[in-house]
């Protein structure tokens, strides 16, 4: 399917070559980058504040953060800029087991989020269509100490909507197997679901992370990811999968979204920490490609 203001999109944008970003991440692939969005924090003395920069670059409702809405925890600011020496300026979110819950379903229990994303009212950029190929990149760091559900506690979706969408095609999930919490890719289809690749959590938090992810949005689509630590580049998931079931739309319009944050099971809440949690992020990046044949 093609969806109907995807041309127009194509005409405002230089084309440039991707050749050395994929290489740089060791990605067999060579493309045109089509267009390229970025969220970054400006600090938190200067610029706007980090809800501000969040609309600005996912439309004027990307945020599904406690403080949002009044039956939830509005009393608290649940992601803010902040500061350190290894990458900069970046956005924190937090998040606190025994207050936080699900949006304004204060009825809802067995769930907590603070996250972000694009949506229908996001711009064109953002959002990936059927056999469309998007590369999505940005830092982020799990605070020493955070506990993980035996469920799920995910901090990064790509999420249909559209069709069957009511589980992520892909996550970054933290997760606790046989008593021994670890950093996961999981992959959700039509039928059924899988691991992709997992490794330790806890050799990774405190630890700055860069990741990079490439996805064709295609029932026979791909994907390729790759998380290094930033302290020695060394790679801790590597994801490379074809004939991957990476598209669940029925209709032109359906498409396929990023989400970052912190979204987790409450329902083993006894495995997780009273502890305010913050997992901390930077340098949020959106491409759209056109692979050369």
């Amino acid at each position: 399917m093609h969806h109907p203001r995807f041309a127009s999109l194509f005409l405002l944008i230089i084309i440039t070559s991707g050749n050395a970003a994929a290489q740089a991440w060791n990605d067999d692939i060579d493309f045109t980058i089509r267009s390229t969005r970025t969220l970054d924090s400006d600090g938190a003395e200067t610029g706007l504040n980090s809800y501000e920069l969040i609309r600005e670059f996912g439309g004027p409702n990307p945020i599904e953060s406690p403080d949002l809405y009044s039956l939830n925890h509005p009393e608290v600011e649940h992601i803010y800029e902040d500061f350190d020496e290894e990458v900069g300026n970046h956005f924190a979110f937090t998040s606190h087991r025994d207050i936080d819950r699900d949006r304004n379903r204060y009825q809802t229990t067995d769930r907590q989020r603070n996250e972000i994303k694009t949506y229908a009212s996001s711009e064109d950029a953002v959002k990936g269509y059927e056999n469309e190929t998007m590369v999505f990149s940005w830092k982020f760091k799990i605070d020493d100490g955070m506990e993980v559900s035996k469920r799920f506690s995910h901090f990064f979706q790509l999420k249909a909507v559209g069709g069957n969408d009511s589980q992520p095609i892909v996550t970054i999930s933290g997760a606790e197997h046989s008593g021994r919490d670890t950093i996961e890719v999981r992959h959700s289809s039509d039928e059924s679901g899988s691991y992709l690749d997992h490794y330790p959590l806890d050799n990774i938090t405190g630890e700055w992370l860069e990741v990079y992810t490439r996805a064709n949005f295609a029932e026979e689509g791909n994907l390729r990811l790759i998380v290094k630590r930033l302290s020695d580049d060394e790679v801790i998931l590597d994801v490379d999968e074809s004939h991957l079931d990476m598209w669940r739309g029925t209709e032109p319009e359906h498409f396929v979204r990023p989400k970052w944050g912190i979204y987790r099971s409450l329902a083993d809440a006894e495995n997780l920490r009273a502890e305010e949690e913050i997992v901390r992020f930077a340098n949020f990046e959106v491409m759209k490609l056109e692979p050369t044949p």
